[in-house]
């Protein structure tokens, strides 16, 4: 008797964690625990009426509810699960000792301390665990060039020398040289198929630094235009504290007047959304080509009005 309830108390612990981390399968956590799914599907049903809030999304996964975790609870795995088995035993005494266990157990449940941070990220592409980025972690690491089989692209068929997956305003990319050391932003929804070659590569030692410098997928290697900037006075406090702009740098700055920046891009599209999404609050000062674009952009714009 002793050793069933310890087992189930193991069992409890096991599956909580596993929802703490995210969405889990029926079936794979039978697996781990070398039990029955009608097991797990029990042990579940304990966790749901000692009243911790489950999800069921699709047919054999379950989760807790979005915004639900043991960590916001300060409740560890152990004391959640003793707290789940509890809610069997005090059912079965009734009466006061029911009535006693939910009182407890709601104030234990639903102390959720109201975390002071916040941080919005944007909503986007989710990462897909797939072969295709199996296939990339690997080359990445072992600096393998791969042949691509990309959509609608000319890409297709030739090899590529991937450098790093990342995350560019709610997409992910992959990084990769091509021909001449070029940087090639690929998204990694439209490659459909990535086959090692078993050619290694070397890796440009600045890449961490370039991606480091970056505002936006558009960055390229070298950094060679120079862009000068002005500020309102009402916007420079914002400039003063971050930096919007690849090498961004306060050349003056006055009460008056705002601030000049300066800032250097290799393509003037890393740094168009953000001009523009700054009007009225900053000018171009230089270059005459990226005064164009802007208003090129607003006479786009008005033409649509």
């Amino acid at each position: 008797m002793l050793n069933d309830t310890l087992n189930k108390i193991s069992r409890l612990m096991f599956i909580l964690n596993e929802f703490d981390k995210g969405e889990v399968v029926l079936s794979k956590v039978a697996g781990d625990l070398l039990v029955t799914v009608r097991t797990v599907q029990r042990d579940i049903k304990v966790l749901e009426r000692a009243g911790f809030p489950i999800a069921n999304p699709c047919k054999g996964n379950y989760c807790f509810v979005e915004g639900y975790s043991l960590r916001k609870l300060q409740l560890s795995s152990r004391e959640a699960a003793l707290l789940a088995l509890l809610s069997g035993i005090a059912g079965s005494l009734g009466g006061g000792f029911r009535d006693t266990y939910i009182t407890l157990r709601n104030r234990i449940l639903q102390n959720v301390q109201e975390n002071p941070f916040y941080i919005k990220l944007p909503k986007g592409q989710a990462f897909l665990n797939d072969a295709n980025s199996k296939t990339l972690e690997r080359a990445i690491k072992r600096r393998e060039k791969l042949k691509i089989v990309y959509d609608h692209s000319k890409l297709s068929g030739r090899d590529i020398s991937p450098l790093k997956i990342a995350w560019f305003d709610g997409f992910w990319y992959l990084l990769a040289l091509g021909k001449g050391d070029t940087i090639l932003k690929l998204r990694l929804d439209k490659i459909r198929r990535l086959t090692p070659t078993g050619i290694l590569f070397l890796r440009p030692q600045k890449i961490e630094k370039i991606l480091e410098e970056s505002s936006s997928v558009w960055f390229e290697h070298n950094r060679d235009k120079r862009v000068e900037l002005l500020v309102s006075p009402e916007a420079a406090p914002y400039f003063e504290k971050k930096e919007y702009f690849p090498k961004q740098k306060i050349l003056t700055k006055s009460a008056e007047k705002g601030l000049v920046l300066e800032c250097f891009t290799g393509k003037y599209e890393e740094i168009l959304p953000t001009v523009l999404a700054w009007l009225p609050h900053i000018v171009v000062v230089n270059p005459a080509e990226l005064k164009e674009l802007v208003i090129q952009k607003l006479d786009a714009y008005r033409s649509k009005l």
